[in-house]
């Protein structure tokens, strides 16, 4: 049987839908520990946002066990610093998170492989612009940590799509 015969377009895209009010609710937590109990970002938020991930991934039946790798690689990425007064260290310790939780797109690359690929530039593209909001904070302080959660970690919910699709 085709994947198409067994998955309507209907549900094909309502599981991305899933995916991102899950993934929102990350980010949420994300910014509620932004300025005390930091255990909310680092804990909660990464594990919410890991969940929309691996939610996706079972519903297009591709759940692995090495997914649940994701995890601590975004714990690991929302434990980093990224304060300082010098504009080039707030850059630097910026894209290292970048770098960090974009670790996971190239989790799921390995994983799913395929068209995966295509997903991991744009990925980091996208978390790159949580520099541009965390250098210039035009934002206040509340909505630009949950922006700046949801471009790190918006792309992790597009992987078991594409892998599925193509």
């Amino acid at each position: 049987m085709v994947f198409d015969e067994i998955m309507s377009e209907t549900w094909l895209g309502t599981i991305p839908a899933i995916q991102a009010i899950i993934l929102i609710i990350g980010c949420w937590f994300y910014m509620s520990g932004g300025r005390s109990g930091k255990w909310k970002r680092r804990f909660i938020g990464s594990f919410i946002c890991a969940t929309a991930l691996w939610v996706g991934l079972l519903l297009m039946g591709l759940f692995n066990p090495l997914s649940l790798l994701a995890y601590p690689l975004l714990i690991w990425g929302f434990c980093m610093g990224y304060g300082a007064e010098i504009p080039l260290t707030k850059v630097i310790k910026r894209l290292n998170i970048v770098l960090a939780v974009s670790s996971t797109g190239l989790l799921m690359c390995l994983i799913l492989g395929g068209n995966a690929w295509v997903i991991l530039p744009l990925q980091l593209l996208i978390a790159g612009g949580s520099i541009w909001l965390g250098v210039k904070n035009p934002l206040q302080a509340a909505p630009e940590e949950f922006f700046v959660c949801l471009l790190l970690t918006e792309c992790l919910i597009m992987y078991p799509a594409v892998r599925a699709i193509f």
